[in-house]
Formats: structure tokens, C-alpha cells, sequence
């Protein structure tokens, strides 16, 4: 059966999220929520009770209670999915036998992605290019050095390959993340989506975001949108050290990274970097390196 999983903190959004997905044309689908504690809402099959951890931990339930061949959905508790949000991913997936990850499309709120304003400023130099052939045609995609950065044709087409996938609203081929587990490695869950897409890369298939299947962004407060000009700093840094997680699916060449961060000027960017290569060099462990992470968001008010 078709699954529909909403990490939530039990706010009074998921209510309209909810009666959203009663008028869906599509209803063979069961509800699970992922929550630190039990919650009184009426509508859903499952709630899943997170006893530890951050946003990864709450994905990893949620991967390890995947149905196998089947699809399954996320959504955000402040989200409103259109009437046809169900069947036009499943209708995509359909057609698309070799995407195993995907997003429609987002309108309101939507996460900025900082490093872009390096892909700017080192466009068409080494440490930009993709990171191999099968990013060539990607317009979200990886780079050399591990970063995920946008061209300037991203949500340009019907459908486009790119890494630029939104938990908001993801659909998941399951039989290709059973038994997967993202790393456990910051406070805010940066790019677990973009995690995602490089595991079914990593195992030959591809990442899509298409026209459809949309979904209504609240401005609600969030874990990767924030208003708080400290916080915003703390998820700069966070995507920064993006590499650190790539490297355990895609070797990061450390001499190139290292390279690029010499080149760059003292800021949060080469902050994160250097916090990346430190911890694919050490081989940190994930608890290790969000660890160090928490130190500097503690500290982000002098540090950052």
C-alpha cells in the first residue's frame, strides 16, 4: 500500500494537512505520522513515536518502516497537498521506471541554497564541474568538491534532473532505500532530500523534480526556513558541510577540497568546508561530527 509519512511536532497546521489529503482522487494510501509524542489526531493509521535524535532520525524511521514495492510520499505538516497530489506522483513514477526519487512542484516557502553563491563566484572552474558524467544533464547537481549548487535553468522544464528535491513534497521508489539509513549528522536535516537522490544515483537510478502534484508552503517557522539572522548563519554553515555526508556515498577527492578552501576568503562558507574535510579526513563518526556542529550553534551568536 501506498504510504504517507509527516514528521510532526503535533502543530495545529497538520490539521489542514490532514483534511487535505481526505479529498485526495487517489485514496488507497495509509497516513504515519513520526512524533516525539503520542498525539490525540484523528485520520491516520500509524504514529510512529521518535524516542531519540534529530530530523535524520525521524527520516530513518520512516525509511525503515518503508511497504516494499510500493510508493511512498512525504510531507510537511504545514503543507497543503492539491486534490491530485497522490495520483499525479504515482502517475509520474509510473512513466518513469528509472527515477526513483521525486519532487512536484512547491509553491510559497521553499529553503535557500547558500552555496550558490559560491557555484557563482567559481562558475566553469575545476572545483565546480560535476562531479561525474551522470550530473552532466542535472540542473541541480553535485559538484567536484561535494556541494549541491542550482544552475540557472533549475525549474525551467516539465521535468528535469536535479538534486534540488524538497521533503515537502517527495515521493520514493521503496524497494531502492530499504534497509538505507541517512547520516546522522547535523542539528537540522540539510539536505537529507539531496542524501536521498545520491543513494538511488549511487545505485543507477536518477532524481526528478516535475510540473505537478503541488503543494501549498506555509511560512510557518521551520527547521531549514528561518527569519532568526543567527539561525540563518547556522544553516549556512550546515550546507557547507555537505561533503562531509557525500563522501559516504561518493568519494570526495580531499586534495581538490582542500585546494578550493585555500582559495576562499575567512566566512561561514569555508567554515563548513573546513568542517567537512576535517571529518572525512579523521573519519569522523556522525555523532562525532554533529557534535561539532552543536558547538558552533551554541556559539553562533560570536562565532558565526
Amino acid at each position: 500500500m501506498v504510504q504517507i509519512f509527516i514528521p510532526t511536532l503535533g502543530r495545529e497546521s497538520i490539521k489542514y494537512t490532514l483534511d487535505a489529503l481526505k479529498t485526495q482522487t487517489f485514496r488507497d494510501f495509509e497516513i504515519i505520522l513520526i512524533s516525539r509524542k503520542q498525539l490525540n489526531i484523528n485520520g491516520v493509521n500509524k504514529i510512529i513515536i521518535q524516542k531519540e535524535g534529530y530530523f535524520e532520525e525521524a527520516i530513518n524511521l520512516a525509511l525503515e518502516n518503508l511497504n516494499p514495492d510500493d510508493i511512498a510520499l512525504f510531507i510537511d505538516d504545514d503543507a497543503i497537498p492539491s486534490n491530485k497530489w497522490v495520483e499525479e506522483h504515482l502517475e509520474f513514477h509510473d512513466k518513469n521506471p528509472l527515477i526513483y526519487i521525486a519532487s512536484g512542484e512547491v509553491v510559497g516557502e521553499k529553503w535557500k541554497n547558500y552555496p550558490n553563491a559560491l557555484f557563482k563566484k567559481y562558475k566553469n572552474t575545476k572545483y565546480m564541474m560535476p562531479y561525474n558524467n551522470r550530473f552532466n544533464e542535472y540542473t541541480g547537481f553535485l559538484t567536484k568538491v561535494g556541494l549541491s549548487v542550482d544552475r540557472d535553468d533549475l525549474g525551467s522544464y516539465d521535468v528535469e534532473k536535479s538534486l534540488a528535491i524538497a521533503g515537502v513534497n517527495m515521493s520514493l521508489k521503496t524497494n531502492f532505500f530499504l534497509g538505507y539509513k541517512i547520516p546522522t549528522f547535523t542539528l537540522r536535516g540539510s539536505y537529507n532530500e539531496s542524501i536521498l537522490a545520491l543513494h538511488g544515483i549511487y545505485l543507477g537510478g536518477d532524481s526528478a523534480t516535475f510540473k505537478g502534484a503541488k503543494v501549498y508552503h506555509k511560512g510557518n517557522e521551520s527547521l531549514s526556513r528561518t527569519k532568526d539572522p543567527y539561525i540563518d548563519k547556522y544553516l549556512c554553515l550546515e550546507k557547507h558541510v555537505f561533503p562531509y555526508a557525500v563522501n559516504t556515498i561518493f568519494k570526495i577527492d580531499t586534495n581538490l577540497l582542500e585546494e578550493f578552501i585555500s582559495l576562499l576568503e575567512e566566512g561561514i562558507p569555508k567554515l563548513g568546508l573546513s568542517l567537512a574535510l576535517k571529518g572525512i579526513i579523521n573519519n569522523y563518526t556522525f555523532l562525532q561530527f554533529r557534535k561539532e556542529l552543536l558547538r558552533l550553534y551554541e556559539l553562533r551568536e560570536t562565532v558565526l
